[in-house]
Formats: structure tokens, sequence, C-alpha cells
């Protein structure tokens, strides 16, 4: 079976980008005002159930449910939330999507929801659209982590701000050049090349000793969301699939599976697809 995508302009030249193997996956870089008002919705909630199904052997999907909501924006007239993302792993088998995040039962989150049902990744710029609320242990409080673990430390002028050394996984395409010092430096200049040339002035701050807490980011987030409505949120969910799978005249069984652990997106045989706002579509196999 072979995967069909509607791709915009931009989303074939990122994929023009990363055609040779030993390259990253690049996803338009996203800013906090973008995040939010890109977003359909901005949710917090807890991760009850992570599963991924397959309705084709390479037909799969994975079906994340949050509970205990607190929406920021958008409408959602339900207890739970079902986000739907391309990609996960059935009895060992399955379809890798390159940026696209995983997710644990039981965790904390912090969502900016976008395209669900539609996008393979229904978040704002992927793994960007995705904040952990995590407990510290050096505070006793609750932190906030990237969608990969890193700790955001603060935000200047829109940007988040993250540990000097720690590297995504994905190249963000248009983000800033920012360091982050662990001691202040008084006055940054921007100097020449060897050709003579005028060099960029990178912006050098210090670096916040601890993590920025999840109550000073939800509340900035909170302000941030106060006057975008947002859309309607709905859940896109297992039985969802199930009774289009039963609709279709050649469907087979949809097989699913519960997983204890974080579905794991394997690396092998698959499909990188950094794109934005992708649609996919499946082909007539024969």
């Amino acid at each position: 079976m072979r995967l069909k995508l509607t791709l915009s302009m931009t989303t074939a030249a990122l994929l023009a980008a990363i055609a040779s193997p030993g390259h990253a996956t690049v996803l338009p870089y996203k800013n906090v005002d973008a995040l939010v008002h890109e977003a359909d919705g901005i949710v917090i909630g807890t991760v009850r159930s992570v599963q991924a199904a397959a309705s084709r052997p390479h037909d799969v999907h994975t079906y994340v449910t949050l509970d205990h909501l607190d929406v920021l924006s958008g409408q959602l007239n339900a207890p739970t939330l079902t986000l739907r993302l391309r990609g996960g792993l059935v009895d060992g088998r399955g379809l890798h999507v390159d940026g696209a995040p995983n997710f644990a039962p039981n965790e904390r989150v912090l969502l900016f929801v976008q395209g669900n049902g539609q996008d393979l990744v229904p978040l704002v710029g992927w793994g960007q659209g995705l904040f952990r609320l995590v407990p510290d242990a050096t505070t006793g409080k609750t932190k906030v982590q990237d969608a990969e673990g890193h700790d955001v430390v603060g935000m200047a002028d829109g940007h988040l701000q993250h540990r000097d050394g720690e590297q995504m996984d994905v190249v963000l395409l248009g983000a800033p050049e920012m360091t982050l010092a662990r001691q202040p430096r008084p006055e940054a200049h921007a100097g020449q090349t060897d050709d003579g040339s005028a060099s960029t002035l990178v912006d050098v701050q210090a670096m916040p000793a601890r993590a920025m807490s999840a109550d000073r980011f939800v509340a900035e987030m909170r302000q941030r969301a106060a006057g975008h409505s947002g859309k309607a949120l709905r859940s896109v969910t297992l039985q969802d699939q199930q009774a289009d799978a039963m609709d279709g005249a050649d469907a087979t069984a949809v097989h699913s599976r519960p997983a204890a652990q974080p579905v794991a997106m394997p690396e092998g045989a698959g499909v990188s697809l950094p794109a934005q706002r992708a649609v996919p579509s499946l082909a007539d196999p024969r």
C-alpha cells in the first residue's frame, strides 16, 4: 500500500531539504505567539490511555486520551479529549513518523491542539506544541519540560528558553539564534567575519538557575490565550476508525493494543514526514 499525501509548497521545500540520508527532521519554528494563535485550542490534561491501532499492516494510528481537562482556549463539551496521531507500533510492526512526539500514561501535559483527525500530528509545530508538567526533584514543585524532556527555563521576547547545551532532535527552520550563558555577560558586540563583512549579533542572556515552574508557565499561557477563543475541539477515537473500517467494502478488522508504556515509533521501515498540516489519504492498494 502506498501512502499519498497532500503537501503544501512549504512542505515540499522541507522534504527536499532532508531528502538525502543523514539529515535531521526539519520543522517550521513556532514561537509562543504562533503556538497560541495557530492552535484550535489549548488544553491541559492527564494522559489516561495511549493505544495504537492498525486496520491494515501499515495503516497505523495512535490514540491518546486525556482527562482532568483544563481548557485555556477552544470549546470542548466533553470530559475527555482523544487525539489521533499518525504512526505507532502494533505487535512489533508499525509506522514511524519522524518528529512525532510520544506520550506516556498518567503524565500531565499542556497541548496546543491543531487539526485533530486531519493532520498527521494534531499539534502546532508537532512536538513544539507539547509541554510536559513534571515533578521537580530539586524544589518538590512542578516544572515544565518540552516534548523531548528538556527543561524550559524561561521566555524572552516570545521565545522559549532551554538550558545551555540541550538540543532538540529536530531542526527548527527559522528558529532564532539565542545562546543561554551560565553567567551574565555585560555586553555582546557584532564583529566582522574574516572577509570583512558584518557578523550577526547573537542574543546572549544569563540562564536561570532553575526550570520554569508549571504554575508560572500555565499562567503565562492562560494570559496569552485570553481573547483567543479558538475553535470547537472534537475527539477522534479508535471507535471512529473501527466504524470507518466497517463501512469500507474491503475493510479488515481493526487490530489494536493498549500501551502500558509510551507507544514507540521505532526506527526502521516507515516514513519521514516533517510536514505542516499535511492531510493523508490512502490509495487503492491495487
